[in-house]
Protein backbone atom coordinates (compact mmCIF):
# COMPACT_ATOMS: atom_id res chain seq x y z
CA UNK A 1 0.00 0.00 0.00
CA UNK A 2 2.94 2.04 0.79
CA UNK A 3 4.31 1.91 -2.48
CA UNK A 4 1.07 2.26 -4.33
CA UNK A 5 0.85 5.72 -2.42
CA UNK A 6 4.62 6.57 -3.57
CA UNK A 7 3.46 5.70 -6.77
CA UNK A 8 0.50 7.71 -6.92
CA UNK A 9 1.82 10.35 -5.31
CA UNK A 10 5.06 10.60 -7.93
CA UNK A 11 2.48 10.24 -10.81
CA UNK A 12 0.32 13.52 -9.27
CA UNK A 13 3.52 15.09 -9.15
CA UNK A 14 5.15 14.67 -12.69
CA UNK A 15 1.60 15.54 -14.05
CA UNK A 16 1.36 18.80 -12.41
CA UNK A 17 4.53 19.54 -13.31
CA UNK A 18 3.47 18.76 -17.21
CA UNK A 19 0.66 21.22 -16.31
CA UNK A 20 -2.28 18.95 -16.12
CA UNK A 21 -4.35 19.96 -13.22
CA UNK A 22 -2.90 23.25 -13.35
CA UNK A 23 -6.46 25.06 -13.69
CA UNK A 24 -5.84 26.26 -10.21
CA UNK A 25 -2.83 27.88 -10.62
CA UNK A 26 -3.25 29.72 -13.97
CA UNK A 27 -6.95 31.11 -12.83
CA UNK A 28 -5.06 33.53 -10.19
CA UNK A 29 -3.30 35.46 -12.64
CA UNK A 30 -6.37 35.30 -14.97
CA UNK A 31 -8.19 37.10 -12.38
CA UNK A 32 -5.54 38.81 -10.82
CA UNK A 33 -5.06 40.67 -14.58
CA UNK A 34 -9.66 41.01 -14.40
CA UNK A 35 -8.85 42.66 -11.18
CA UNK A 36 -5.86 44.95 -12.75
CA UNK A 37 -8.32 46.36 -15.45
CA UNK A 38 -11.08 47.34 -13.34
CA UNK A 39 -8.36 49.36 -11.30
CA UNK A 40 -6.76 50.69 -14.17
CA UNK A 41 -10.40 51.62 -15.71
CA UNK A 42 -11.08 53.41 -12.09
CA UNK A 43 -8.15 55.10 -11.99
CA UNK A 44 -8.48 56.02 -16.09
CA UNK A 45 -11.81 57.59 -14.93
CA UNK A 46 -10.08 58.98 -11.85
CA UNK A 47 -7.21 60.92 -13.66
CA UNK A 48 -7.15 63.86 -16.03
CA UNK A 49 -5.43 60.93 -18.87
CA UNK A 50 -3.28 61.70 -21.81
CA UNK A 51 -5.10 63.08 -24.58
CA UNK A 52 -3.28 61.32 -27.57
CA UNK A 53 -4.29 64.05 -30.50
CA UNK A 54 -6.36 61.34 -32.37
CA UNK A 55 -9.86 60.63 -33.69
CA UNK A 56 -11.01 57.44 -32.05
CA UNK A 57 -10.28 54.93 -34.58
CA UNK A 58 -12.80 53.22 -37.04
CA UNK A 59 -15.11 56.51 -36.56
CA UNK A 60 -17.63 56.55 -39.23
CA UNK A 61 -17.09 60.00 -41.46
CA UNK A 62 -19.83 62.60 -40.54
CA UNK A 63 -22.36 62.17 -43.58
CA UNK A 64 -22.11 58.19 -43.22
CA UNK A 65 -23.47 59.12 -39.25
CA UNK A 66 -25.85 60.80 -40.70
CA UNK A 67 -26.84 58.19 -42.97
CA UNK A 68 -27.27 55.24 -40.09
CA UNK A 69 -28.84 57.16 -37.85
CA UNK A 70 -30.59 59.93 -39.43
CA UNK A 71 -33.95 58.41 -38.25
CA UNK A 72 -33.38 59.42 -34.65
CA UNK A 73 -33.16 62.45 -34.95
CA UNK A 74 -35.68 65.07 -33.46
CA UNK A 75 -36.99 66.38 -36.86
CA UNK A 76 -37.79 63.10 -37.41
CA UNK A 77 -39.85 62.23 -34.24
CA UNK A 78 -42.09 65.50 -34.75
CA UNK A 79 -42.81 64.80 -38.43
CA UNK A 80 -44.26 61.29 -37.15
CA UNK A 81 -46.39 63.37 -34.64
CA UNK A 82 -44.13 61.59 -31.31
CA UNK A 83 -44.10 63.76 -28.37
CA UNK A 84 -40.67 65.29 -27.17
CA UNK A 85 -40.42 65.03 -23.39
CA UNK A 86 -37.52 68.02 -23.78
CA UNK A 87 -40.61 70.46 -24.12
CA UNK A 88 -42.66 68.29 -21.50
CA UNK A 89 -40.28 67.44 -18.68
CA UNK A 90 -41.83 67.01 -15.41
CA UNK A 91 -40.38 69.86 -12.77
CA UNK A 92 -42.32 68.72 -9.57
CA UNK A 93 -39.17 66.53 -8.75
CA UNK A 94 -40.73 63.42 -9.68
CA UNK A 95 -39.88 62.92 -13.11
CA UNK A 96 -39.79 59.52 -14.53
CA UNK A 97 -42.24 58.08 -11.79
CA UNK A 98 -44.59 56.84 -14.51
CA UNK A 99 -42.61 55.75 -17.21
CA UNK A 100 -44.36 57.37 -19.68
CA UNK A 101 -42.12 59.19 -22.79
CA UNK A 102 -44.45 62.07 -21.77
CA UNK A 103 -43.02 62.59 -18.47
CA UNK A 104 -39.55 61.06 -18.26
CA UNK A 105 -37.55 64.41 -17.98
CA UNK A 106 -35.34 62.70 -20.24
CA UNK A 107 -34.78 65.16 -23.48
CA UNK A 108 -35.55 62.84 -26.45
CA UNK A 109 -32.52 61.26 -28.97
CA UNK A 110 -35.41 60.33 -32.04
CA UNK A 111 -38.30 58.61 -32.76
CA UNK A 112 -39.72 55.32 -31.83
CA UNK A 113 -39.42 52.84 -34.71
CA UNK A 114 -41.56 51.41 -36.77
CA UNK A 115 -44.93 50.76 -35.81
CA UNK A 116 -48.37 52.87 -35.32
CA UNK A 117 -52.26 52.32 -35.78
CA UNK A 118 -53.45 48.69 -36.62
CA UNK A 119 -50.40 47.31 -34.92
CA UNK A 120 -52.90 46.72 -31.64
CA UNK A 121 -50.18 48.58 -30.02
CA UNK A 122 -50.68 49.47 -25.93
CA UNK A 123 -48.28 52.15 -25.15
CA UNK A 124 -45.08 53.79 -26.35
CA UNK A 125 -42.59 53.31 -24.18
CA UNK A 126 -39.57 55.35 -22.77
CA UNK A 127 -38.01 53.97 -18.97
CA UNK A 128 -34.71 54.47 -17.94
CA UNK A 129 -33.05 53.88 -14.77
CA UNK A 130 -29.33 54.09 -13.50
CA UNK A 131 -27.61 57.00 -12.17
CA UNK A 132 -28.46 60.84 -12.46
CA UNK A 133 -26.13 63.53 -12.00
CA UNK A 134 -27.14 66.28 -9.74
CA UNK A 135 -26.77 69.99 -10.66
CA UNK A 136 -23.80 71.15 -8.58
CA UNK A 137 -22.00 74.62 -9.81
CA UNK A 138 -18.76 73.72 -11.34
CA UNK A 139 -20.02 70.32 -12.91
CA UNK A 140 -17.54 70.01 -15.89
CA UNK A 141 -17.73 66.46 -17.25
CA UNK A 142 -18.34 62.59 -16.33
CA UNK A 143 -16.75 58.97 -16.99
CA UNK A 144 -17.73 55.79 -16.66
CA UNK A 145 -16.61 51.96 -17.58
CA UNK A 146 -19.48 51.07 -20.24
CA UNK A 147 -21.05 47.20 -21.35
CA UNK A 148 -20.78 47.04 -24.62
CA UNK A 149 -22.46 44.07 -27.08
CA UNK A 150 -20.76 42.52 -30.24
CA UNK A 151 -23.81 40.03 -30.45
CA UNK A 152 -26.73 41.99 -29.51
CA UNK A 153 -29.28 42.44 -32.33
CA UNK A 154 -32.44 44.56 -32.39
CA UNK A 155 -34.99 42.98 -34.99
CA UNK A 156 -38.06 44.73 -33.57
CA UNK A 157 -38.20 48.22 -35.60
CA UNK A 158 -39.86 49.62 -32.73
CA UNK A 159 -37.15 48.85 -30.71
CA UNK A 160 -33.63 51.52 -30.11
CA UNK A 161 -31.98 50.76 -26.93
CA UNK A 162 -29.82 53.79 -25.67
CA UNK A 163 -27.99 51.56 -22.80
CA UNK A 164 -25.38 52.57 -21.10
CA UNK A 165 -25.83 56.48 -22.20
CA UNK A 166 -23.83 59.05 -20.04
CA UNK A 167 -24.33 63.02 -20.40
CA UNK A 168 -22.70 65.32 -17.80
CA UNK A 169 -24.48 67.70 -15.66
CA UNK A 170 -23.65 71.51 -16.40
CA UNK A 171 -24.86 72.18 -19.35
CA UNK A 172 -23.04 69.81 -21.70
CA UNK A 173 -22.99 69.57 -25.70
CA UNK A 174 -22.16 65.72 -25.92
CA UNK A 175 -23.98 62.84 -24.75
CA UNK A 176 -22.00 59.36 -25.29
CA UNK A 177 -24.92 56.96 -26.36
CA UNK A 178 -24.34 53.44 -26.58
CA UNK A 179 -26.89 52.32 -29.43
CA UNK A 180 -28.29 49.49 -30.81
CA UNK A 181 -30.80 49.81 -33.19
CA UNK A 182 -32.31 47.44 -36.29
CA UNK A 183 -29.84 49.12 -38.50
CA UNK A 184 -26.97 48.08 -36.26
CA UNK A 185 -24.47 48.73 -32.83
CA UNK A 186 -22.34 51.69 -32.15
CA UNK A 187 -20.70 54.00 -29.62
CA UNK A 188 -22.05 57.53 -30.93
CA UNK A 189 -22.04 61.10 -29.82
CA UNK A 190 -25.54 63.16 -29.70
CA UNK A 191 -24.60 66.99 -29.66
CA UNK A 192 -26.96 69.11 -27.32
CA UNK A 193 -25.76 72.36 -28.84
CA UNK A 194 -26.03 72.91 -32.66
CA UNK A 195 -27.85 69.90 -34.58
CA UNK A 196 -29.62 68.35 -31.84
CA UNK A 197 -28.78 65.09 -33.48
CA UNK A 198 -26.24 62.26 -33.78
CA UNK A 199 -22.80 64.09 -35.21
CA UNK A 200 -20.18 61.14 -34.71
CA UNK A 201 -20.32 57.33 -34.40
CA UNK A 202 -17.82 54.26 -34.44
CA UNK A 203 -19.51 50.72 -35.06
CA UNK A 204 -19.18 47.85 -32.11
CA UNK A 205 -17.13 44.96 -33.76
CA UNK A 206 -13.75 43.40 -33.52
CA UNK A 207 -11.15 46.29 -34.26
CA UNK A 208 -13.93 48.23 -31.06
CA UNK A 209 -13.37 45.55 -29.08
CA UNK A 210 -9.65 44.82 -29.29
CA UNK A 211 -9.09 48.38 -29.02
CA UNK A 212 -11.43 50.19 -26.66
CA UNK A 213 -11.87 47.39 -24.52
CA UNK A 214 -9.10 45.95 -21.79
CA UNK A 215 -9.80 42.08 -23.45
CA UNK A 216 -11.26 40.78 -20.28
CA UNK A 217 -14.23 42.56 -19.80
CA UNK A 218 -16.84 43.68 -22.92
CA UNK A 219 -16.52 47.11 -21.60
CA UNK A 220 -15.29 51.11 -22.49
CA UNK A 221 -14.44 53.72 -20.80
CA UNK A 222 -15.83 57.05 -22.06
CA UNK A 223 -15.83 60.27 -20.57
CA UNK A 224 -17.15 63.80 -21.47
CA UNK A 225 -15.28 67.07 -20.07
CA UNK A 226 -15.61 70.36 -20.25
CA UNK A 227 -12.70 71.99 -22.44
CA UNK A 228 -13.37 75.72 -22.70
CA UNK A 229 -15.60 77.40 -20.29
CA UNK A 230 -15.78 80.66 -22.04
CA UNK A 231 -17.12 78.85 -25.25
CA UNK A 232 -18.94 76.17 -23.22
CA UNK A 233 -16.96 73.76 -25.57
CA UNK A 234 -16.96 69.90 -24.36
CA UNK A 235 -14.96 66.59 -25.90
CA UNK A 236 -15.78 63.25 -25.89
CA UNK A 237 -13.55 60.79 -26.09
CA UNK A 238 -12.35 56.89 -25.48
CA UNK A 239 -10.33 55.54 -24.00
CA UNK A 240 -7.50 53.37 -25.70
CA UNK A 241 -6.53 50.30 -23.47
CA UNK A 242 -3.72 49.58 -26.53
CA UNK A 243 -1.89 53.22 -26.32
CA UNK A 244 -3.07 54.00 -22.75
CA UNK A 245 -4.37 57.45 -24.01
CA UNK A 246 -7.61 58.97 -24.86
CA UNK A 247 -8.76 59.26 -28.66
CA UNK A 248 -11.77 62.12 -29.32
CA UNK A 249 -14.60 61.30 -30.75
CA UNK A 250 -16.41 64.28 -31.29
CA UNK A 251 -16.39 68.27 -30.06
CA UNK A 252 -19.15 70.68 -29.90
CA UNK A 253 -19.06 74.16 -28.14
CA UNK A 254 -22.22 76.48 -27.92
CA UNK A 255 -25.70 77.05 -26.31
CA UNK A 256 -26.51 73.86 -24.71
CA UNK A 257 -30.43 73.10 -25.79
CA UNK A 258 -31.22 69.96 -23.85
CA UNK A 259 -33.33 72.39 -21.42
CA UNK A 260 -31.38 70.79 -18.17
CA UNK A 261 -28.07 71.40 -16.07
CA UNK A 262 -28.52 67.63 -14.56
CA UNK A 263 -27.22 64.72 -15.97
CA UNK A 264 -27.12 60.85 -16.13
CA UNK A 265 -25.59 57.96 -16.60
CA UNK A 266 -28.19 55.49 -17.30
CA UNK A 267 -30.18 52.39 -18.87
CA UNK A 268 -32.40 54.07 -21.41
CA UNK A 269 -34.26 52.71 -24.30
CA UNK A 270 -37.98 53.26 -26.43
CA UNK A 271 -40.05 50.66 -27.71
CA UNK A 272 -43.39 49.77 -28.28
CA UNK A 273 -45.89 47.64 -26.05
CA UNK A 274 -48.15 45.25 -27.66
CA UNK A 275 -51.39 43.41 -26.38
CA UNK A 276 -49.97 40.88 -24.89
CA UNK A 277 -48.19 43.69 -22.01
CA UNK A 278 -44.93 42.74 -23.29
CA UNK A 279 -42.24 44.97 -24.25
CA UNK A 280 -40.96 44.33 -27.84
CA UNK A 281 -37.29 45.51 -26.53
CA UNK A 282 -37.52 42.19 -24.40
CA UNK A 283 -36.30 39.52 -27.11
CA UNK A 284 -33.28 41.82 -27.82
CA UNK A 285 -32.49 42.22 -23.60
CA UNK A 286 -32.97 38.80 -22.87
CA UNK A 287 -29.89 37.14 -21.06
CA UNK A 288 -27.79 40.60 -22.17
CA UNK A 289 -26.15 42.52 -19.07
CA UNK A 290 -25.95 45.83 -19.17
CA UNK A 291 -23.64 47.77 -16.37
CA UNK A 292 -21.69 50.93 -16.12
CA UNK A 293 -19.25 50.83 -13.17
CA UNK A 294 -16.14 53.54 -12.54
CA UNK A 295 -18.93 56.16 -12.75
CA UNK A 296 -17.04 59.37 -11.53
CA UNK A 297 -17.78 62.95 -11.76
CA UNK A 298 -15.56 66.49 -12.64
CA UNK A 299 -16.61 69.90 -10.56
CA UNK A 300 -14.25 72.29 -11.07
CA UNK A 301 -11.63 69.96 -12.56
CA UNK A 302 -11.50 67.50 -9.89
CA UNK A 303 -12.72 64.08 -10.39
CA UNK A 304 -14.86 61.85 -7.33
CA UNK A 305 -16.93 58.75 -7.71
CA UNK A 306 -20.24 59.17 -8.03
CA UNK A 307 -22.26 59.30 -4.75
CA UNK A 308 -25.21 60.68 -2.95
CA UNK A 309 -23.41 64.39 -2.34
CA UNK A 310 -23.45 64.05 -6.19
CA UNK A 311 -26.12 61.98 -7.88
CA UNK A 312 -29.70 60.45 -7.09
CA UNK A 313 -32.29 58.34 -8.83
CA UNK A 314 -34.13 61.67 -10.51
CA UNK A 315 -34.84 60.16 -13.77
CA UNK A 316 -35.83 56.70 -12.93
CA UNK A 317 -38.60 54.72 -14.12
CA UNK A 318 -40.13 52.30 -12.06
CA UNK A 319 -38.98 48.50 -12.80
CA UNK A 320 -42.03 47.82 -14.76
CA UNK A 321 -42.22 50.37 -16.59
CA UNK A 322 -39.41 48.03 -19.31
CA UNK A 323 -42.43 45.88 -19.61
CA UNK A 324 -40.13 42.68 -19.60
CA UNK A 325 -40.83 40.23 -17.04
CA UNK A 326 -37.74 38.38 -16.53
CA UNK A 327 -35.73 41.65 -16.43
CA UNK A 328 -33.23 42.69 -12.93
CA UNK A 329 -32.15 45.67 -11.91
CA UNK A 330 -29.69 46.96 -9.20
CA UNK A 331 -27.64 49.79 -8.33
CA UNK A 332 -24.85 47.64 -6.89
CA UNK A 333 -23.05 50.76 -5.44
CA UNK A 334 -24.91 54.22 -5.20
CA UNK A 335 -24.19 55.89 -7.54
CA UNK A 336 -20.96 54.83 -8.93
CA UNK A 337 -22.24 51.04 -10.19
CA UNK A 338 -25.49 49.97 -11.67
CA UNK A 339 -26.13 47.03 -13.51
CA UNK A 340 -29.68 45.61 -15.69
CA UNK A 341 -30.00 41.75 -16.92
CA UNK A 342 -32.21 41.14 -19.74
Amino acid sequence: MKSTAAALGATAVLLLACGVGSATATAAPAHGRAAAARQQAADVCASAGADSGRTVRGALPRDEVHHQLAGLTGPQRAARGYPDSANKADTSGTAGTSGNPDTSGIADKGPLGGGGPGRGLLTDIHPAQGTSFKEISGSDGSCATQSVSAQLTVQDGSTTIYTPTMYPAGGSCIELVTVYTVSGRSVSAWDWCDSVAFEASVPIDSAFLSTYTDGNSSAYTGRVVKTDAASNSWTAGLYNYRTGSWDTLFTQSGQNQSGRNTGWDINELYSQVGTSGRSAACDAMAGQTFESSNITVRINGSWTPASPDNSDTTYDSPAGSFYCPDRTYQMVSAYDHWKAVG
